[in-house]
C-alpha cells in the first residue's frame, strides 16, 4: 500500500513539474533576448524584423526566444513529445498569422504568451516557426 501511495505521489510531482515548466517565462514581456540588454524595451531589429513585410528573420533572437519560452515543452530540436506537439514542420500546417495567434492566445493545453512576450517577440517567433516546413 505504501508503494502505491509513493507512486501516486511521484506521478503528481512529475505532472506538477511538467506543468510549471510549460508556463514559460513569466516576466510580463521583459525578456532581454535581442533587446540590447535593456529591460522592458522591444527587441531591435534595425528595421528588418520579422514583423515587417518582407523583413529578414533575426535567427539569433528567434532562437533565444524559443529557448527561453518554448523549448521546455517542445524540445530543443522542436520534436515535442508526449502531450506537446512537434514543431518541426509547423510551417506546413499553419500560416505565420495562425502561429502568432496560437502563441498569443494559447489553447488546447498551450498557455497564452500575450502579456509575457511583446507583439514583436511573438511575431519574430511566428515568422521563424513558419519557415519550419
Amino acid at each position: 500500500m505504501n508503494k502505491k501511495g509513493l507512486l501516486i505521489g511521484l506521478l503528481i510531482a512529475a505532472l506538477a513539474i511538467t506543468s510549471a515548466a510549460c508556463g514559460g517565462n513569466n516576466n510580463a514581456g521583459n525578456n532581454n533576448a535581442g533587446n540590447n540588454g535593456t529591460t522592458g524595451q522591444a527587441p531591435t531589429t534595425d528595421g528588418a524584423g520579422a514583423g515587417t513585410a518582407g523583413g529578414a528573420i533575426d535567427e539569433a533572437e528567434a532562437t533565444a526566444l524559443y529557448e527561453a519560452n518554448c523549448m521546455a515543452c517542445h524540445a530543443a530540436d522542436l520534436s515535442g513529445g508526449g502531450a506537446f506537439p512537434s514543431l518541426t514542420a509547423v510551417g506546413s500546417r499553419m500560416s505565420q498569422e495562425e502561429i502568432a495567434a496560437k502563441i498569443s492566445e494559447g489553447g488546447n493545453g498551450m498557455p497564452a504568451f500575450k502579456g509575457r512576450l511583446t507583439d514583436d517577440e511573438i511575431n519574430t517567433l511566428a515568422a521563424w516557426l513558419a519557415t519550419k516546413k
